[in-house]
């Protein structure tokens, strides 16, 4: 057994190793560098031998077997230096190596015979010289061929293996002497071609593994930067692959190429998320990219912005009117209800426009106008899809102009209130007055609440005109009776903000306000937004004394789930119930169920819009009470305290 194994051993250092391809490449490599080395070699140590024996040994040995023997080797030096391996090809290399290793047996048979055979010619120094011949030349193959161990053994045991036994068996105790040290040199020729090989297999592997490394950093990298432009929650692309395609579009288009941006915003996500949680939300945030997908294809780019808002750049749209009816498909099919893991819901979405080169030539531009146009469709037709146009313009520009008047201008002087009463009907009496913000300013003249409150906070600056506004109510309410009460607007991002309804507080400590005396009016923009911080302001506020009013209910997506949820005193139903109530059955019988509902929860029914007497005599029989409209009285910078004529009453 043991010699068997043996055997094998020896049969292995002569075995081409074919497990690994990236050794043997590289083993040709370096071997098309030093075979014609070898030969030249060979060549140069032949052609010295001849030289020294010329005379004395053959023609045929001198000569004519060493111009033999150089034409094979300045053949096959010429041929490996022409040659041009395929390494690609692991099937070629190892014909390579097969050649090689055949060749090496045959020169060094060839080589060895000739030497050998010199050596009964000429004197002791002419057979000394076949000696060293044989021992530089041999070390000097096997140099050559280290990178190969099955040719460079071959070479150790043919050429010194004879050479061990020729000298040894000479009778000579000088040549016995070299033939022992020889011996002893092959064994350290030996280890030296192992070592070496051992290394340069190492060192192989070692670039493979670095390879390896170099490679899979180099996937991880592309791993990143695709995960970088993708959105982890819809798989969809995210805001920078938007805003990178977007710019790369403008750049390679012509003026008369066109496109479009679209802005996709889902109206009522919000009340989702904070009713039935972030999972329903996400799992509707997904199921919303997916209905876009299907309708947009998979050649559109798709971006989930942030939050609920969806943008895409369309390349292939149409005209105005083809755009308008994608509009009218995405929000359609938004519009349909969706199946979440436990529960069913309906939102809708609203849409925005941008056309290119029509509206905008740059990346920033268009994206501004396809969210003006979002932003213009929430506000006048939700649900619907709005392409921005010339008149948009006009409305962009006059929100800058009153954006850039709100900054030069000074709010103290220029900002007023006006005080619109609310009045109990059946006593005639007021029960509060609402302040009602006023600008007149230097630059643009009277601007609308409506027009510059939007403008302001979009901009960042209402929380400013906020306090300069309540800081001019309370001044005013140090000269009224303490019994009058006094309403007063937050906006979306006051309400939000916990710094500003803490300083209202303080601002009311100051003056040694009754708080009770002050109701804070939120709307629902405020609790989508950010409930969460929309509950705690409100119940700070009331924590300290003051009153909450809903304003506008009604008109919003969950006001039932805000009142269910939150503390109020008031709600304040919308005018355009209003309006409608002469000859709307539908209307009258939703205010009835609001007043009803009011009173089984102990708060206070505002009927805001009051303009006609029929209105008021609507609303009486429906049994409401409290109301405000420019049918009792107009605002006013002095508040209408006077109680109601009896014409008015009801």
């Amino acid at each position: 057994m043991a010699v068997g194994k043996f055997w094998q051993h020896v049969a292995d250092i002569f075995k081409i190793q074919t497990e690994k391809p990236e050794l043997i490449r590289a083993q040709v490599q370096a071997l098309s560098r030093q075979i014609p080395v070898l030969y030249m070699l060979l060549l140069a140590n032949a052609v010295a031998l001849a030289y020294t024996h010329y005379g004395d040994a053959p023609d045929w040995l001198t000569v004519y077997a060493v111009i033999v023997l150089g034409t094979v080797c300045i053949a096959r030096a010429i041929a490996w230096s022409r040659a041009r391996v395929d390494i690609d090809d692991i099937s070629v290399c190892l014909g390579h190596l097969r050649r090689i290793r055949v060749l090496a047996a045959t020169v060094s048979v060839l080589f060895t015979a000739w030497a050998i055979t010199m050596f009964d010619y000429g004197d002791a120094y002419q057979q000394g010289h076949v000696a060293y011949f044989i021992s530089i030349t041999v070390v000097g193959c096997i140099f050559c061929l280290v990178n190969f161990p099955p040719a460079a053994m071959l070479v150790v045991v043919i050429v010194l293996g004879t050479f061990v036994m020729f000298f040894g068996l000479s009778g000579n105790e000088v040549y016995v002497a070299i033939a022992v040290n020889m011996a002893l040199v092959s064994v350290m020729i030996i280890q030296i071609i192992r070592s070496f090989y051992a290394n340069f297999a190492g060192l192989i592997d070692t670039q493979l593994d670095l390879e390896e490394q170099h490679q899979t950093t180099i996937e991880l990298s592309r791993q990143n930067e695709a995960l970088a432009l993708i959105d982890p929650l819809t798989g969809l692309s995210n805001r920078r692959a938007f805003f990178t395609h977007l710019d790369e579009m403008v750049k390679r288009s012509e003026p008369e190429k066109t496109f479009a941006v679209a802005m996709i915003d889902l109206d009522g996500f919000k009340p989702v998320n904070d009713v039935h949680g972030h999972p329903a939300g996400d799992e509707l945030l997904m199921q919303a990219g997916e209905r876009l997908r299907r309708i947009l294809g998979e050649d559109t780019l798709l971006a989930r912005l942030g939050g609920d808002e969806f943008g895409a750049v369309l390349t292939k749209q149409g005209d105005a009117i083809e755009l308008i009816e994608l509009g009218h498909h995405l929000c359609k099919a938004l519009n349909q209800p969706f199946t979440l893991s436990t529960i069913t819901v309906q939102v809708s979405a609203s849409l925005g426009f941008a056309t290119y080169p029509n509206v905008a030539r740059s990346s920033n531009g268009l994206f501004e106008r396809a969210d003006f146009a979002l932003y213009h469709a929430k506000k006048n037709c939700p649900g619907e899809p709005v392409l921005f146009a010339a008149h948009h313009e006009t409305l962009i520009r006059h929100d800058s102009q009153i954006e850039q008047a709100l900054r030069k201008a000074d709010l103290s002087k220029e900002l007023t209130l006006h005080y619109q009463p609310v009045f109990d009907v059946k006593s005639g009496n007021v029960v509060s007055v609402e302040a009602l913000a006023r600008w007149d300013s230097v630059l643009m003249g009277r601007v609308s609440p409506g027009t510059f409150f939007p403008v302001a906070e979009k901009t960042g600056q209402v929380n400013l005109l906020t306090r300069v506004l309540f800081e001019k109510l309370l001044a005013d309410m140090m000269h009224w009776p303490n019994s009058v009460a006094v309403s007063f607007n937050l906006s979306a991002r006051d309400i939000v903000l916990s710094d500003t309804v803490e300083w209202l507080i303080e601002q009311i400590r100051n003056r040694k306000l009754d708080p009770a005396r002050l109701t804070f009016e939120v709307t629902e923009t405020a609790f989508l937004r950010d409930f969460a911080a929309a509950r705690t302001s409100i119940r700070y506020l009331r924590e300290h004394g003051a009153r909450i009013a809903l304003d506008d209910f009604g008109i919003g997506y969950s006001s039932l789930r805000y009142v269910h949820e939150l503390e109020f005193d008031v709600l304040k139903v919308d005018r355009s119930f209003i309006t409608p109530l002469p000859g709307n059955e539908r209307s009258r019988r939703i205010v009835k169920t609001v007043i009803d509902m009011c009173a089984n929860l102990g708060i206070d029914c505002v009927l805001e819009g009051i303009e006609t007497e029929h209105q008021r005599d609507e609303i009486t029989v429906l049994g409401g009470c409290l109301m405000q409209g420019y049918f009792f009285a107009r605002p006013a910078p002095e508040p209408h305290l006077m109680p109601l004529s009896d014409s008015l009453k009801s």
